[in-house]
Formats: C-alpha cells, sequence, structure tokens
C-alpha cells in the first residue's frame, strides 16, 4: 500500500504551539491540562481519547486509534512534562509563548518533546484516512513526568499490559535509537565527629574523608575510561556532582554528603555497581578508623537495548530512509527515557523524534517545523509497515 501521506500541516503546528503554551513545568508536573486539551483535539476527530488521572493535577492521555481488523498494538509514547524554564531574563523568545518563527517553533517543551507528540498526533490524523487497512491499532499515550521518575509511563504500562511494538518520541533529530544509557544516582553519607576546630585531634574530620572518597571515584571514572565501552553508547562515566558539608567555620564537621552521577551502559548490573560504591566505602572506613560510609541509591533508571533486527527497529529505518532519502543506520542516545520502563515490561521499542537533544533543557530551546512534518511522515510510515494490510 501507498506510504505516501499527506500531513496536515495546520493541525500540526498549531497543535505543537498549543501544547507548548500550557505550562507542564516538572516540578510540579500539573500536565492535567494538557493531556485534555490534546484529549479533546483527538476525540474531535474520531479518535478513542481518555484522560487516566495519576493524581490531582497529574494525568496521561491515552488516544486509541482502532483499526479496521485485529492485530497487534503499536505504542507511540512521549510526555507532556517539561524541565523548568528557569531564568526568564535568559530566553530571547517568551519560553511559554509557542512562537513561530523562521521556520522553527520555539518555546519550553517544543523539542523535548511535545513536537513529537503533535508529530504523533499528526501522523494519527493521517492514519484515519487508511483506518480499515490497518490491522490491530495505534496507540498515542501522552503521559506525565518523564523528566522526574515516570510515573506517568508506570502508570500506562500497569493499566495497559504490554504492547507489541513501541515509539518513544524524543528529540533525536530522526535518528533511530535502539539504546540508551541508564542513570544511577548515588548517595553517599560521611560521618565522622565533631570537635572545636581548635582540637581537630579530638574530632574525626567528614569533609576530609569525603576528599578520600572523591579522589577513589576519580580513580574509577579513570577505569571506566579503558574499561570496556557499548558499540552505540561509549563507555559508561561516574562523576561526583554535588558535595554538601560544614556546620559552623570553628566546629570540625562530622557529616558531608556526595552526590554521584553513574551512567550505566547495557549489560551493566545495577547491583554490581552499586557495590562498587560500598567497596570503596569499605576500604576507606578500614583506613580512617572511626569515619562511616553510607550508601543509598536515590535514582534509577535502566539502561536499554533493543536488537536491530526486532520488526520495530527494521520498520522505523526503513521509514526514515524512505522519509528523509538517507540510509539510516541505528543510533545511540546518552540521555535515558521511558523506553527502559517500557522495554523491562517485555515491549520493544525505539526512540526517535524530531528536535535536537542539545536543545533540550536549553534557553530559547526550539525545533524545526520541516523536523515536525518529516516525523509525522516517519510514525505514519511505521504504523503501515508494522499494521498495514499487505495488499
Amino acid at each position: 500500500m501507498s506510504m505516501d501521506v499527506h500531513i496536515d500541516r495546520e493541525f500540526l503546528l498549531s497543535l505543537a504551539s498549543a501544547l507548548v503554551r500550557i505550562n507542564t513545568e516538572n516540578p510540579p508536573g500539573r500536565e492535567l491540562e494538557a493531556a485534555s486539551f490534546l484529549a479533546e483535539r483527538l476525540a474531535d476527530l474520531g479518535i478513542k481519547s481518555t484522560i487516566d488521572r495519576l493524581d490531582g493535577v497529574r494525568a496521561n492521555a491515552v488516544c486509541i486509534l482502532e483499526g479496521g481488523s485485529a492485530g497487534p498494538t503499536l505504542l507511540f509514547n512521549s510526555h507532556l512534562d517539561t524541565v523548568p524554564v528557569g531564568e526568564r531574563d535568559k530566553w530571547q523568545v517568551e519560553p511559554l509563548g509557542g512562537l513561530i518563527r523562521d521556520g522553527r517553533l520555539y518555546g519550553r517543551g517544543s523539542a523535548d518533546a511535545k513536537g513529537s507528540i503533535a508529530a504523533m498526533a499528526a501522523s494519527l490524523k493521517a492514519l484515519l484516512n487508511v483506518q480499515d487497512r490497518i490491522c490491530g491499532k495505534v496507540v498515542l499515550a501522552a503521559v506525565a513526568d518523564e523528566e522526574v521518575s515516570s510515573i506517568g509511563t508506570k502508570a500506562l504500562l500497569s493499566k495497559y499490559g504490554k504492547f507489541d511494538f513501541a515509539v518513544v518520541g524524543e528529540p533525536t533529530g530522526l535518528r533511530v535509537c535502539t539504546a540508551h544509557k541508564g542513570r544511577l544516582e548515588v548517595k553517599v553519607r560521611v560521618k565522622g565527629k565533631p570537635a572545636h576546630a581548635s582540637m581537630p585531634q579530638e574530632g574525626i574530620n567528614a569533609i576530609i574523608a569525603a576528599v578520600s572518597y572523591c579522589n577513589e571515584i576519580e580513580q574509577m571514572a579513570e577505569s571506566l575510561s579503558r574499561g570496556n565501552g557499548h558499540p552505540l553508547l561509549g563507555k559508561p562515566t561516574v562523576a561526583v556532582t554535588m558535595i554538601s558539608g560544614g556546620i559552623k567555620p570553628n566546629v570540625i564537621p562530622d557529616e558531608c554528603v556526595l552526590i554521584i552521577d553513574r551512567r550505566l551502559i547495557p549489560g551493566e548490573d545495577p547491583e554490581v555497581v552499586k557495590a562498587s560504591f560500598e567497596g570503596v566505602a569499605s576500604k576507606l572506613m578500614a583506613e580512617r578508623r572511626g569515619t562511616e560510609f553510607i550508601i543509598s541509591i536515590t535514582q534509577y533508571h535502566r539502561a536499554t537495548e533493543v536488537s536491530v533486527s526486532e520488526p520495530i527497529a527494521q520498520a522505523a529505518l526503513e521509514a526514515v530512509s524512505r522519509t528523509l532519502k538517507v540510509k539510516a543506520e541505528p543510533s545511540g542516545l546518552p540521555a535515558y527515557t521511558d523506553l527502559g520502563w517500557i522495554v523491562a515490561a517485555g515491549t520493544p521499542g525505539v526512540v526517535l523524534g524530531p528536535g535536537d537533544l542539545s536543545q533540550a533543557h536549553t534557553y530559547n530551546e526550539s525545533v524545526p517545523i520541516d523536523e515536525l512534518e518529516a516525523a509525522a511522515k516517519i510514525y505514519y510510515d511505521i504504523a503501515l509497515r508494522l499494521l498495514g494490510k499487505r495488499e
């Protein structure tokens, strides 16, 4: 069946711009208004749309396009929440203005990831024209809370179970990402013993002990950089990103807290990685009697990889190749996404969407309109490759 498609540009751009104008900064999220707006726009087209309330003003929008006959389910998943706008005076455009100028849509969330949501919605509108030739269904889930702890996608998976295929919309520059890194956030509480600073020998200095821990992390980083990498993602990394300690200028500090960011590649076991931080703690406690190091994991996002031979990966690569007239190759994404939870629940998927990751979380965030339209064509093409009746 023909893959050539007309995307309703007016629908696509008005939807993308309107979504940017609805504030979904996370924290606190408040995705309900954006979820309701999207669900209403798609319900108007005749697509079954529901709002799944999470709590208070947090919500997912779930819009289902039923094909003409039974078959597999393709999930289009992307997120309604954005990171905060930050300092408004650093923006040259209104951060929640949804301005379209010189071929780009500007504003917080334009690239990450409201552009993806609008492109997915526009692909569903186009798929309505060939609805009877679709075997199965396409589900667009615009979820809450991807930027913090993924409560939206977790709720989606617990309500709907697994899907057959998934595309997660994030700014990949229309590259098909079959793998992304994971992240462990590690908190190290270092405990010593207070004393008057005029008699330091009476105390145990938690800041000095924490410095030793930092030095060990530098060595860990060095050995990771010499170790094995992943073909699409490169090497795992570790960095100390925050430190706090000290009570008063004239008191030996009895506590210091470190936050460490550890990026994981597929195949690394988070328990083994956690144990490496505990190993450093044990070593230092033996060397520095009286100090205590307490290790806890404050956040975990899983590293993910899907085989390039999976039908979803093949369909995505073919769709991108055809739409952009290039030979698409699989890529890796350094950031984590909700694909981790989707794959863990048993659904193979890829990350693919309009916009550049370097635009995400920055001032003057924007996305090219041509990429939004190309993304909508690619999503449409993927749906027909996986669910279309063979003529």
